[in-house]
């Protein structure tokens, strides 16, 4: 499930069988910060004054600026030029993108983007962290053969089985625009091998599964994510942004 990042060509180009996933680092020094806050629209730092800490502002400035500057090497125009809309459950989507379709997620100081040509995708990434009552989490919202493999395990591999099928299903409901609100149970996630992820079931069909791919991360230590597209046969390019 490790991944080889790589900077990415200057001449950056996206087919449509390819799917490119970014990471990048978001605690960053104050300087740099105040650069990359100049790229932000007037809504965007209005969300980050919202924060109350100020480490979660700055992260929150670090991913936005990035996705921008990501973005803008596709559409080959300036990082501050783009516009975005939203659906009304709060996908962004691109104004004139010409096809490119992306998602974002970020987790503690790690933030993970997903961009296609013209397909549907998600993504999400989590720290991996103790979480109290993990197993009553599980069966509270996950599925029961989800929920018979997690409860079944030892400390320290019961939070990553639980952040394997959690991002899956995030990435899943990110990805039709669902959000969360979908509900995580309509996701089933094959959880019996420990260093992949697959899906059973979407919804009260097992056919659905053949129309999305799901690549399961390890962005960094201490990190899993997941992306997921609809499409199959796709090619994945893995990319580092350094700020």
């Amino acid at each position: 499930m490790k991944q080889i990042w790589s900077i990415p060509p200057q001449d950056l180009k996206l087919e449509e069988n390819e799917v490119h996933i970014w990471c990048t680092h978001l605690d960053l020094p104050a300087e740099k910060i105040q650069q990359l806050e100049t790229i932000l629209s007037e809504e965007e730092i209005n969300r980050a004054n919202r924060f109350y800490f100020e480490k979660h502002r700055h992260r929150f400035i670090v991913a936005r600026s990035s996705l921008r500057i990501i973005l803008g090497q596709y559409l080959k125009i300036k990082s501050d030029r783009l516009q975005f809309d939203y659906s009304p459950k709060g996908k962004p989507s691109l104004v004139g993108g010409g096809g490119i379709k992306f998602n974002l997620s970020h987790s503690e100081n790690m933030s993970l983007y997903g961009i296609t040509r013209n397909s549907l995708i998600g993504v999400d990434i989590e720290y991996l962290r103790p979480v109290e009552d993990v197993a009553k989490l599980a069966q509270r919202f996950f599925c029961p053969r989800e929920y018979e493999v997690i409860s079944s395990l030892a400390s320290g591999e019961i939070e990553k089985a639980f952040f394997r099928a959690w991002t899956a299903k995030e990435a899943f409901l990110k990805a039709t625009g669902e959000g969360i609100g979908g509900g995580l149970d309509q996701v089933e996630i094959d959880l019996t091998t420990q260093e992949s992820v697959k899906f059973l079931k979407i919804g009260n069909h097992t056919e659905a599964v053949n129309e999305w791919s799901l690549f399961p991360l390890m962005p960094a230590e201490g990190y899993i994510g997941a992306v997921v597209v609809k499409g199959k046969e796709l090619v994945k390019n893995f990319y580092k942004l350094e700020n």
